[in-house]
């Protein structure tokens, strides 16, 4: 008997944008497209973390409504940081408790990168929320996570779109969800720190579609106006996600149907 194919969904980076991530597994259980892995960078570990807790989409709507910056991150002029991300540990804890990757509802990966090599690292063993944190961790910004002999910093700078975590995982289609997309013209970089993230941001377009094209299937909701820190913004971050991949269910379900029709094909050897 021919085995269904196994979707992985593959959430990117983009700080406050992430919350539509969350229209995105809106859309997905309305279709019914079932997730059985899920690899996330930075704002998307976050939301796949809380997703492979067992939360619902529409419970990870109501926690969003509840995060702001105050409460998530502190200052801390450090040599390494300007900021202590480990609000963020304590908000991931207090909502689903303090888990280790071994009690999650599904495979889960939060993909940080070792500052020292550059390479991603795929975070799944030991506490969920010490590794979100380590993948939320944007250089210069937020503290870098220690974690044995690797020095942890935001997974964005490695793999923006983590698809290639997914299929690591064992996916056999993915789903990418990219929301590192420029700010309009019209809206210029408003202080030094969203400089800085603009500046990287568009170094960082070569390797971004290099990842996200690493995806068979990828959703990028429009979110140009919105500010990477906008956290106030929870209905419509989620409601440009959950049209974004509204839009992409006929393609999703196109490939599900090819894969399925490839795997049931009689006589064929296996890769």
């Amino acid at each position: 008997m021919a085995r269904e194919p196994r979707i992985g969904l593959a959430l990117g980076g983009g700080f406050a944008r992430g919350v539509a991530h969350i229209g995105v597994l809106q859309a997905l259980a309305a279709h019914r497209i079932p997730v059985h892995v899920v690899a996330g960078t930075s704002a998307g570990s976050l939301v796949g973390a809380l997703f492979a807790a067992g939360c619902d989409p529409g419970q990870m709507e109501r926690l969003a409504g509840e995060m702001n910056w105050r409460s998530l991150v502190r200052l801390r002029l450090r040599r390494e940081g300007l900021l202590d991300a480990s609000g963020l540990e304590r908000f991931l804890v207090a909502r689903v408790g303090d888990l280790h990757f071994s009690d999650l509802c599904l495979p889960f990966a939060a993909v940080a990168t070792d500052l020292l090599t550059g390479q991603a690292v795929l975070l799944t063993q030991g506490r969920v929320a010490t590794a979100v944190r380590a993948s939320c961790a944007y250089p210069g910004l937020f503290l870098p996570v220690r974690s044995g002999q690797h020095t942890l910093v935001d997974g964005g700078i490695s793999q923006p779109v983590p698809a290639a975590a997914a299929r690591q995982m064992g996916a056999d289609l993915v789903i990418g969800v990219e929301l590192s997309q420029g700010r309009s013209p019209a809206q210029p970089p408003r202080n030094l720190i969203h400089i800085m993230l603009e500046s990287l941001a568009l170094v960082q377009q070569p390797l971004i579609r290099e990842s996200a094209a690493d995806a068979d299937v990828l959703i990028r909701p429009d979110l140009q106006e919105f500010s990477v820190f906008e956290l106030d913004r929870v209905g419509e971050l989620v409601a440009r996600g959950r049209a974004a991949a509204e839009a992409v269910i006929p393609r999703i379900r196109a490939r599900l149907a090819e894969l399925s029709g490839r795997a049931a094909e009689p006589g064929q050897a296996a890769h």
